[in-house]
């Protein structure tokens, strides 16, 4: 009997700290593979409004000029057929600098705005799946001003030109590799032509 009181107190003892062991195991902090900056996004890059232009994020399409995080919208055939072959600028790491080839692309779709003048567009900025999402934010928005800036020295109104960042919430592939990454580093363009009271 006195040998059963003694480990009854140790037993207790044990039960009581198993609950305390598991709950400190299962606390796991998530890492950043990368370092990233801590900054305070401004409320203009979070907080556009949406519209009822734009269809809601769908399904990602492996197409280039396939579903993006809206809809190219109201659009003619003449204009769905004079759309550019190129509706993604892409962006090396952290960066949103524009390369020669994406200068290009940024061209071709400006020509197309301006010899459509009731058409819109939409320029969606996007990161990859690395870093935190406050960060991604910020970066998706100067891209997307990136692109919205040469589209403006090319004769594109303002006016016509909307921009909104994703952040890292509208990936084109999910694969944690440097392959993928660079797909989802980019800036979309979507139209939308302005319906008129006729139609």
């Amino acid at each position: 009997m006195p040998r059963f009181r003694v480990r009854l107190p140790i037993m207790h003892m044990l039960w009581m700290l198993l609950p305390a062991s598991l709950l400190l195991t299962g606390c796991a902090q998530e890492v950043s593979p990368h370092p990233v900056a801590h900054i305070t996004v401004p409320s203009h890059v979070i907080t556009q409004p949406a519209t009822q232009r734009y269809a809601a994020p769908g399904v990602q399409s492996e197409d280039i000029n396939g579903p993006l995080g809206g809809r190219n919208k109201y659009l003619s055939d003449a204009e769905l057929a004079a759309l550019p072959s190129h509706l993604r600028v892409h962006f090396a790491t952290n960066s949103s600098q524009i390369n020669v080839h994406g200068r290009h692309i940024i061209l071709d779709n400006a020509l197309f705005l301006l010899k459509f003048p009731h058409v819109d567009v939409r320029l969606e900025g996007n990161c990859d799946q690395r870093g935190t999402q406050e960060y991604n934010l910020a970066l998706g928005n100067r891209r997307a001003e990136a692109v919205a800036r040469l589209l403006e020295a090319d004769g594109v109104s303002a006016s016509r030109i909307q921009m909104v960042s994703f952040g890292k919430d509208n990936l084109l592939c999910y694969a944690n590799d440097p392959k993928c990454w660079k797909r989802n580093r980019r800036v979309d363009f979507v139209y939308h032509a302005m319906l008129s009271d006729s139609k």
